[in-house]
């Protein structure tokens, strides 16, 4: 036998509760609908009742027999009444199985005419005297009756108004009486029928959720597989709804595990770089003293050589420093133009080095709160990283602005090789690089200091025209 676990127990617990509200709710519906439609018969009763009395002939039910002649038995005097009386009767339009309307004569202790359909069998069928309890009133009421001679049993609500002659003598009364058995039971058949399609509907809706979040099921493993191997950024689910969220999911998860790793390499560096670079210093010093002997002249080459791998390996660990920094930063209201136009003289300079150029379009921003000397940073490690994509040299566009949200965007847009789309996601992850000579950790500064910034930044990029990089920041409100 299959076992039967948590998930099973639960969604049991949820489709009994959902039951229960259903047939709680249905049962409060008919209750609401039984007070309802009583209310509404009440007035059927009233109006009937009131038609009776209206379009009765004058006179007496024994004047209306007289006109007919001479009856032998008061049994023939009732169905000459109750003939007189038909197109009366007929002329009431109402449900002919619920309700029956008619005349009670005090003289004859009798039902002297029934409607819609004539019934003999209460005319002459049927002792009047029981009646004498319903019709012993002088004025106008509703009465319920169980067991009811006038519905053969049946439970019955009648309302009873008084009938009288010339002389205002009550010789009568006119009187509806509804079967109320048979309103109840056409109530309960509809509600039972409402409440089997309510049923029907809420288990077809639990075999389509079923298979929605079987669905759903295979794509988070899907997805969970693609976050281990790294591959999410171009996931889509089954379900066209749910993509955008696995998408904002696997975007913040791609942004943890790169703080996770400058987190990690943070540490590391901050363990090891003086340890490898106290000594390191130590044989640069050496090399560069043994290099200038006369002995080894023949050999000034491979000094050079070694100290300049020494030189590269020294400037690898400086920027692991930087990356395990995380001091506090100096926050303060800055124009982020003013940063711009100090650190503008020191990169021209790195950029005529390289045969390029710095153009600056500065927009009317606000102050932000920033760290002016991360910014610094910041800067210099995008435009040094724009100046390395345009060997043969080329034009670094930086631009400032601000959005329609009040945000100050900076961009810094180079002419260079582009960087492939299945590697913009890639980027800011420590060690990755495009370069042939990259150490891929200037990139994860950048990110740290935009993270520490509370920004955002974004990358656009097209091959053999260039790389956009934009940076907004969150204006002071």
């Amino acid at each position: 036998m299959k076992k039967i676990n948590l998930t099973t127990k639960l969604n049991f617990k949820i489709i009994c509760v959902v039951l229960l509200l259903m047939i709680t709710v249905t049962v409060h519906n008919l209750w609401l609908s039984l007070q309802e439609e009583n209310e509404k018969n009440a007035l059927w009763l009233v109006s009937i009742t009131d038609f009776l009395i209206q379009k009765k002939p004058e006179g007496s039910f024994s004047d209306i027999a007289a006109n007919h002649g001479a009856l032998q038995s008061t049994q023939q005097e009732i169905m000459t009444i109750n003939h007189e009386l038909q197109p009366v009767l007929q002329s009431v339009l109402v449900p002919s199985n619920i309700i029956k309307f008619g005349f009670y004569s005090l003289k004859h202790e009798s039902i002297v005419a029934i409607g819609p359909h004539s019934d003999v069998s209460i005319l002459l069928g049927i002792d009047g005297k029981p009646f004498k309890k319903v019709f012993y009133t002088d004025t106008e009421k509703f009465i319920e009756r169980k067991n009811s001679l006038v519905w053969h049993g049946a439970n019955t609500l009648i309302h009873v108004r008084p009938v009288t002659d010339r002389n205002g003598n009550i010789i009568g009364h006119a009187f509806a009486a509804i079967n109320q058995d048979a309103v109840n039971a056409a109530m309960c058949k509809r509600t039972v029928n409402t409440l089997g399609a309510a049923v029907f509907m809420l288990l077809v809706c639990i075999v389509i959720f079923r298979e929605l979040f079987n669905k759903l099921k295979k794509d988070m493993q899907l997805f969970a597989e693609g976050i281990l191997h790294g591959c999410t950024s171009d996931f889509n689910s089954e379900l066209a709804e749910f993509t955008p969220i696995l998408k904002y999911i696997s975007e913040q998860t791609e942004k943890m595990t790169r703080l996770d790793r400058l987190n990690i390499i943070g540490e590391m560096a901050a363990g090891i770089a003086h340890e490898v670079r106290n000594p390191m210093t130590t044989v640069r010093g050496l090399l560069q003293f043994m290099g200038n002997k006369q002995e080894f002249a023949n050999q000034k080459e491979k000094f050079s050589l070694m100290i300049d791998e020494i030189d590269r390996a020294n400037k690898i660990i400086t920027e692991f420093l930087a990356l395990a920094k995380n001091r506090a930063m100096n926050f303060s209201e800055n124009n982020l133009n003013d940063i711009i136009c100090d650190i503008y003289p020191l990169i021209q300079a790195d950029a005529l080095r390289n045969n390029s150029d710095i153009k600056i379009s500065l927009g009317d921003i606000p102050l932000l709160f920033l760290d002016q000397d991360s910014i610094h940073q910041l800067i210099f490690n995008m435009v040094r990283n724009g100046l390395d994509a345009m060997p043969a040299g080329g034009l670094i566009h930086i631009s400032t602005k601000q959005n329609e949200q009040q945000n100050v965007v900076l961009s810094i847009k180079d002419h260079g090789l582009g960087i492939p789309k299945e590697d913009i996601d890639k980027l800011g992850t420590p060690f990755f690089t495009t370069k042939d000579h990259g150490t891929g950790l200037g990139l994860a500064v950048c990110y740290r200091i935009v993270h520490r910034h509370a920004a955002t930044l974004s990358i656009t990029s097209e091959l053999e025209e260039g790389t956009t990089f934009t940076i907004e920041f969150q204006s002071i409100l």
